[in-house]
């Protein structure tokens, strides 16, 4: 297996994107052009995502804030906060991965240039190769599932309105956005704003598979080079004459492997930021918003609540993944026959050993953790905040 293997789901995932396929000097598949049609597409998803945030706000605040009952408000409040959520989300997925292109690029270099040689015994390749792709097929699958639900939904609720006797239409949308064009009674009105919405949630879902496929393969490759590390430390003898060589090598591998997952780290810190807030937020309002709603909107924002559960499970899910990894070392370090090794050897050891002490962790602005913790701590508000909402009613 070689890294180029990885990619796979995220070159479809650009492809939906409307960007160019990340693409490095080590790669072997050569870079596909650009078109002007894909980079239209791109620019007019941007332009209907800033758009949306304008639309939804001001949909809230003709009819919305105009409810008469607390329960009405607060439903109205909070199908607006989900969408918003759910909106910024998106848009920090663009921004972030727009504006790092170069940076991810050269991290993916960087891999390809540690990447362990065909036949090496310390490191599981095909193992960690199988488990990344397992989990980004699934990611694929369910966003492209969620897509198709989240843009059909207004289509069948229509649809089953037609069929009921008294053709009462209410012309909903994916999320409650206002057009400067009629499309309540309007067929034309109701389908451009269906299928511009439709196209921006495209790409859209584009951004956030490629987010989480880049988190996926950026994990999977750091707990492969922890996991040889580890392996080889084990096997090092310290009575070998070239010991201390070796000892060197793994010590600056060890440092090229931090400096990775810190350059990662800074790449995607607006993401994993926007992914804890937005979604602390999106769950507690979307929840609120499902159990107020009728059933056919309630059916609507599920999908919304679960896919926002599930985006920052797995970026949580990842952070945790790593520093698990990462503790291999010192353990791995210890059970070297480092007694058996002059001062100088273990002089050197020690220096790993204490910069392995403690476990690496990927922080969000060197503030909370990226960790299964941290998104714990995340639902538990989520739920304070649902309990407070709610009971406004």
């Amino acid at each position: 297996m070689q890294l180029h293997d990885y990619m796979r789901y995220i070159d479809l995932a650009c492809g939906m994107a409307c960007i160019p396929r990340y693409q490095w000097s080590g790669r072997r598949t050569e870079r596909k052009p650009y078109t002007l049609e894909r980079k239209t597409l791109l620019v007019f998803a941007i332009i209907c995502y800033t758009y949306q945030i304008f639309g939804v706000i001001t949909y809230w605040y003709r009819n919305g804030r105009k409810a008469e009952d607390t329960a009405t408000f607060v439903t109205e409040i909070s199908e607006m906060c989900g969408s918003l959520m759910l909106i910024v989300v998106g848009f920090s997925n663009f921004y972030a991965l727009i504006k790092n292109r170069s940076q991810i690029e050269e991290v993916f270099k960087e891999l390809q240039e540690i990447y362990p040689l065909a036949g090496d015994r310390h490191y599981r390749c095909q193992h960690y190769y199988d488990m990344a792709m397992l989990i980004m097929k699934g990611e694929f699958m369910f966003y492209v599932v969620f897509y198709a639900y989240y843009n059909s939904a207004p289509l069948m609720l229509l649809l089953w309105e037609h069929l009921q006797e008294d053709q009462n239409l209410s012309f909903r949308t994916q999320t409650n956005t206002w057009f400067p064009w009629k499309v309540h009674g309007s067929a034309l009105g109701f389908s451009v704003a269906i299928l511009t919405l439709a196209m921006m949630s495209f790409v859209g879902v584009g951004f956030s598979i490629a987010t989480q496929n880049i988190v996926c393969i950026f994990t999977f490759q750091l707990k492969l080079h922890y996991d040889g590390l580890a392996s080889q430390l084990l096997s090092l003898d310290a009575r070998q004459p070239r010991a201390h060589e070796q000892l060197k090598n793994l010590i600056d591998y060890h440092s090229r492997i931090l400096h990775i997952g810190d350059q990662f780290n800074q790449i995607l810190n607006f993401i994993f930021g926007s992914s804890m807030v937005g979604s602390t937020i999106a769950v507690c309002m979307t929840s609120v918003a499902v159990i107020l709603l009728d059933l056919d909107s309630a059916f609507k924002y599920m999908s919304g609540l679960i896919a926002f559960v599930l985006y920052n499970f797995v970026i949580c899910y990842m952070g945790t993944a790593v520093t698990s990894a990462s503790d291999k070392v010192l353990p791995a370090a210890f059970y070297n026959n480092w007694y058996e090794g002059d001062l100088a050897y273990r002089k050197m050891l020690l220096i790993l050993m204490m910069r392995a002490t403690k476990p690496y962790v990927w922080r969000t602005y060197k503030l909370a953790p990226v960790s299964i913790t941290t998104y714990m701590a995340t639902l538990k508000f989520s739920y304070q905040m649902f309990t407070c909402v709610r009971s406004l009613k």
